[in-house]
C-alpha cells in the first residue's frame, strides 16, 4: 500500500461489511482529536447537519432514557486523544435530516488507538436494523514518519421492506460520505499545530 486510499464492500445484499483504509500526513493525536470532535461534525462532515450529546449513564437503554447535555456545561465525557471514553450522540444526517443516535467507545492503545461505534438501541428501525463499525488508526505505518495509516470497518443490516436499488445506492455512498472529509481536515489541523509550535 502506498498510502492511497482503498475501499471494499461486499455485494450488500441485506446485509454487508467493508472497509476503507489510507494514509494521512498527521500525527495520531490530531486524526483523534478530530474524530472525537463529535460537537464540529455539522461543519466537517457535509451529511451531518446535526448533533445532539447525551449521558452515557444508562448504556443498556436507548438514548432516549439518557439527557441531552451541553458542550460547554462540563457534563460531556473528555473527548480527546489519549482519553478513554464513552460517548453518546444523535446525528441528523442529509438533507432529510434522518435521525441516527449512536454509542462511541474510544479507547487509547499502545498498538493503535480504536473507537467502536454502534447503533443506538433507538435507531434500530424498519429500514436500518444493525450498524457497527470501528476506527483504527497506526502511527508510521511502513516507516513512514509523522503519518498515520487510518481504518474504518464497519457491518451493517437493513430490512428487507426497502427496495434493493435504495440499499446499492446508499452502500455505494456510505463510505465515501463517512470517510473523505477526514483527510482534508486532519492534515489542516497538523499544518496549524506544527505552525503554532
Amino acid at each position: 500500500m502506498d498510502g492511497e486510499r482503498v475501499q471494499y464492500q461486499d455485494d450488500m445484499g441485506r446485509a454487508g461489511s467493508g472497509f476503507v483504509v489510507w494514509d494521512v500526513k498527521a500525527p495520531s493525536s490530531v486524526v483523534w482529536d478530530c474524530l472525537l470532535d463529535f460537537q464540529s461534525y455539522p461543519q466537517t462532515i457535509p451529511t451531518v447537519r446535526n448533533v445532539v450529546m447525551y449521558t452515557n449513564t444508562h448504556l443498556k437503554e436507548d438514548y432516549r432514557a439518557e439527557k441531552p447535555i451541553d458542550f460547554e456545561d462540563g457534563t460531556a465525557a473528555i473527548c480527546k486523544h489519549g482519553v478513554p471514553s464513552v460517548t453518546r450522540a444523535q446525528f441528523a444526517l442529509s438533507k432529510f435530516k434522518l435521525k441516527i443516535a449512536a454509542v462511541h467507545k474510544y479507547r487509547p492503545h499502545p498498538k493503535g488507538d480504536y473507537m467502536i461505534f454502534t447503533l443506538d438501541p433507538a435507531s434500530s428501525n424498519m429500514a436500518l436494523k444493525y450498524a457497527k463499525g470501528i476506527w483504527y488508526t497506526q502511527s508510521n505505518p511502513d516507516g513512514k514518519e509523522g503519518h498515520t495509516r487510518v481504518w474504518l470497518l464497519c457491518e451493517l443490516k437493513v430490512s428487507r421492506l426497502l427496495p434493493q436499488w435504495i440499499v446499492d445506492y446508499a452502500a455505494s455512498r456510505a463510505m465515501p460520505r463517512a470517510t473523505t472529509w477526514l483527510k482534508p481536515q486532519v492534515e489542516t489541523a497538523a499544518q496549524l499545530w506544527l505552525r503554532d509550535r
